[in-house]
């Protein structure tokens, strides 16, 4: 049972969330905050995996609320549900210690998908995130170690192509899709492809 704290100062959206969420059978929404102070109290007293957190809430709002979610022991995994989807936002979250970012106005499949995915793996990223990613790697010269069929096949990750959809596109085999995939998660210092988000944030290049 994943357990989810709702925190958004719209009530009725956050009642909405939680009635959708509590009918999957492996979702529970155990606690629903007004603002990031209330997240914190809760959060001492609560288990919680999966904190859905929006940015713009009155006292403590979700910058800092992040921020303090940091210093904690152990911290839930946190996805941020905002409006705002410009470069410099996305990258202000993620730098601030969120693990994934959904759209408001996602549906409630992706949201289900979203929340599946940052508890299983431990981060989620959408398309317009990976999109800034690529545009930083292809900008910067500490990516010059990166062939051009190497970018090629980022640029298929980011779009959220699978190794099979990736070899029958560039017309190679699996085994070699796999093996450039390996050459740029050693050539980056990265374990995953969910790590070239946290590379390019840390370097600069989003």
């Amino acid at each position: 049972m994943i357990r989810l704290v709702l925190a958004d100062d719209h009530v009725m959206l956050r009642q909405g969330l939680a009635s959708l969420l509590n009918e999957q059978a492996n979702m529970k929404v155990v606690a629903e905050a007004n603002n990031g102070n209330e997240v914190l109290d809760i959060l001492s007293h609560e288990t919680v995996d999966v904190l859905l957190l929006d940015i713009e809430m009155p006292g403590m709002d979700g910058f800092d609320t992040l921020r303090e979610i940091r210093k904690l022991q152990i911290p839930p995994r946190v996805l941020v549900l905002t409006m705002h989807k410009s470069p410099q936002f996305l990258k202000n979250i993620f730098s601030a210690g969120a693990n994934g970012y959904l759209p408001k106005d996602s549906g409630k499949k992706v949201l289900v998908e979203a929340i599946l995915t940052l508890h299983s793996s431990g981060s989620f990223h959408t398309p317009e995130t990976m999109k800034m990613v690529m545009d930083g790697l292809k900008a910067s010269k500490k990516s010059a170690g990166i062939s051009q069929r190497e970018k090629e096949i980022i640029q298929l990750i980011a779009d959220q192509h699978t190794t099979s959809e990736i070899a029958e596109k560039l017309f190679l085999s699996t085994h070699t899709v796999e093996s450039h995939r390996k050459n740029i998660l050693l050539k980056l210092g990265l374990k995953n492809s969910a790590g070239l988000v946290k590379y390019a944030i840390h370097r600069g290049l989003i």
